[in-house]
């Protein structure tokens, strides 16, 4: 009596877990789409970024008067006596610090967010798959029975 009960009733337990490893590629692959998007406008302006210092390092001007900012003349202390060529391959250096940071943590992102992404289809299409064959069996079994 109990073998048929379980042939018209069909477990449902792994068309659930189907169905929810669907629903958490889907969102996986959503939360996915917000990282790339960020990272491709880091890598399209790596200058503006999110990572690196926040001192201005747009211009020569800003870095100057940002650095005028943060080194308050003290009377008592020495006169900065540092060359604008000096100061202009610092301005430089950190320039090109912050861009490399900048890019270097966008790819990090980008392939990170790709990788979830790719993971995400994959386990959708493969769980989908699975769950269509399932119900066509169970179908096919019911088409048997009756």
């Amino acid at each position: 009596m109990n073998g048929d009960r379980s042939i018209d009733k069909p477990n449902r337990i792994p068309q659930i877990y189907g169905y929810t490893v669907c629903l958490i590629a889907v969102v996986a692959f959503l939360i996915s789409i917000n990282g790339v998007v960020d990272a491709t406008f880091t890598l399209a302006n790596p200058m503006h970024g999110p990572y690196g210092g926040h001192e201005g390092l747009s211009s020569f001007e800003s870095y100057e008067a940002s650095r005028v900012e943060r080194t308050v003349p003290d009377r008592n202390g020495p006169v900065d006596t540092t060359s604008v060529e000096t100061r202009r391959r610092r301005f430089e250096a950190l320039r090109a610090d912050r861009i490399d940071a900048n890019r270097l943590q966008a790819w990090r992102r980008l392939v990170g967010s790709g990788l979830t992404m790719f993971i995400a289809i994959a386990l959708f299409a493969w769980h989908w798959s699975w769950l269509r064959t399932r119900m066509a069996e169970e179908r096919a079994a019911a088409g048997r029975t009756a």
